[in-house]
């Protein structure tokens, strides 16, 4: 017997599968459906038991689920968008997460050709795990004052790393809690001055791979203090250890400055890069990608509302009749139909947007060409804003339509939305951008 929704579909002309193609790249559906049916037969992927876990509880089984998905990629020969798209179907962010689209990406973009030598391969191996530590206690979005410092030891030929004071800790810092063995700092450059070495002039902020725990035994390095700060709002991202770290003169070789574009000299001589905005470049990554994904959150929410409303009956239009569908009602129709024509919206803009990034990025590394990062930082700006508000508003409107089974953990609406509302506040709350440079905008970083 043909369910509600089977005669919904039948009554439509629209090729549901004609549909996909505006939203999927040739041949995904299918290496989904293939991952998927791996994935399936290993316990280890069971969602059902997540939402009874703690916060420590979901850390260690996220940790074991990557290790998993290490052993079924090379198990399979997985290809990296293979081994992507099997982490992209836990539904929750990995504790490496952070690692594969932060600290290697920069390291592609601000590193030297050594560095990248050097550093890329450990990461690809998983020795190195890393993660971008920029926001503060204190700072954010303001870049410029940020507080974590960097001396040059012009001796030793070492950067020495501290926090200040209490405020300069650095906070919310994705993959950090747990998982992190190494991180990329943001933190102000200082510089003796000639003939003066005790007096130091600052040369704003700079990249820095720091490592923070010993790769034998996992432990804080010496003058390291790193925790994770524990559960967050709704829930959200619970499978994600967010960290905090101070520095206590923490000191790195001169190497670990990402000096593809600025260098500091074995003489302690700072050389400019051609263009000061060249480290911006790769800022804006994790921003360019938000709408799209926030776009699928949205479509997922609007899937399983319609679905809902389909199947449900309430009220009936005479005394003696059925019951009426819940989507045949106006009210209902006018709530979800909008939101489903936004998520196709902000899916279809977002990857707009990225593909921009991408060729931005690459007029950047290859040419140097600078040209589009202005209206790149404005274009993402926006759609960031607009898109997490739009969003996670429209995901509560489809929690809404469900009634009190929305409010359900099993609905899969609850999740979305406590992952999705963070949007509004992670890479950058819009401030003035600073005098000296009025076409930038700083986002905040956090991760």
């Amino acid at each position: 017997m043909p369910t509600p929704l089977d005669a919904i579909r039948t009554d439509t002309t629209i090729d549901p599968y004609k549909i996909g193609n505006l939203l999927f790249d040739p041949g995904y559906r299918e290496t989904r459906i293939r991952i998927a049916s791996i994935l399936s037969n290993d316990r280890i992927f069971e969602k059902s038991l997540r939402p009874h876990l703690n916060h420590r509880q979901l850390l260690h089984l996220s940790l074991r689920i990557f290790k998993r998905l290490l052993e079924l990629r090379d198990a399979h020969g997985w290809s990296e968008l293979e081994f992507t798209l099997a982490c992209r179907l836990q539904d929750e962010s990995l504790p490496t997460s952070l690692h594969d689209i932060a600290f290697v990406p920069v390291i592609v973009s601000q590193g030297t050709q050594e560095q990248q030598a050097y550093w890329l391969p450990r990461c690809k191996r998983y020795e190195v795990v890393g993660c971008y530590a920029q926001t503060e206690l204190a700072h954010g979005s303001n870049v410029q004052k940020l507080e974590t410092a960097a001396r040059f030891d012009v001796t030793s030929g070492e950067f020495v790393i501290s926090s200040p004071r209490l405020e300069s800790t650095k906070w919310w810092i994705g993959g950090l809690g747990v998982m992190a063995n190494h991180t990329v700092v943001q933190a102000m450059l200082y510089l003796p001055l000639p003939g003066n070495p005790l007096e130091y002039k600052s040369y704003g902020p700079h990249l820095f791979i720091v490592p923070v725990r010993s790769l034998e035994t996992h432990e804080p390095l010496p003058g390291i203090t790193i925790g994770d700060i524990g559960p967050k709002a709704y829930g959200g991202f619970g499978t994600v250890d967010n960290g905090y770290l101070q520095f206590r003169d923490v000191r790195i070789p001169r190497e670990n400055m990402l000096m593809r574009h600025a260098q500091v000299t074995l003489t302690g001589e700072y050389v400019r890069p051609a263009h000061d905005k060249f480290s911006y470049g790769s800022m804006v990554a994790l921003r360019a990608g938000i709408p799209v994904n926030l776009g699928w959150s949205l479509a997922r929410a609007v899937t399983i509302a319609l679905r809902y409303c389909i199947h449900r009956r309430q009220f009936a239009a005479t005394p003696d009749g059925p019951e009426q569908p819940v989507i045949t009602y106006a009210s209902v129709k006018h709530r979800l139909y909008p939101l489903l024509a936004t998520s196709y919206a902000y899916i279809i803009a977002g990857r707009e947007l990225w593909a921009m990034y991408q060729k931005m990025l690459l007029e950047v590394i290859q040419r140097g060409n600078m040209e589009s990062l202005a209206e790149m930082h404005s274009l993402s700006t926006a759609l960031k804003v607009k898109s997490s508000t739009d969003c996670v508003k429209g995901l509560e409107e489809a929690r809404k339509c469900m009634g009190g089974h929305g409010y359900s953990h099993m609905s899969g609406i609850g999740p979305l939305f406590a992952n999705a509302t963070a949007s509004q506040t992670y890479e950058g709350l819009f401030q003035a951008p600073p005098r000296h440079d009025p076409s930038l905008l700083h986002p905040t970083i956090l991760t």
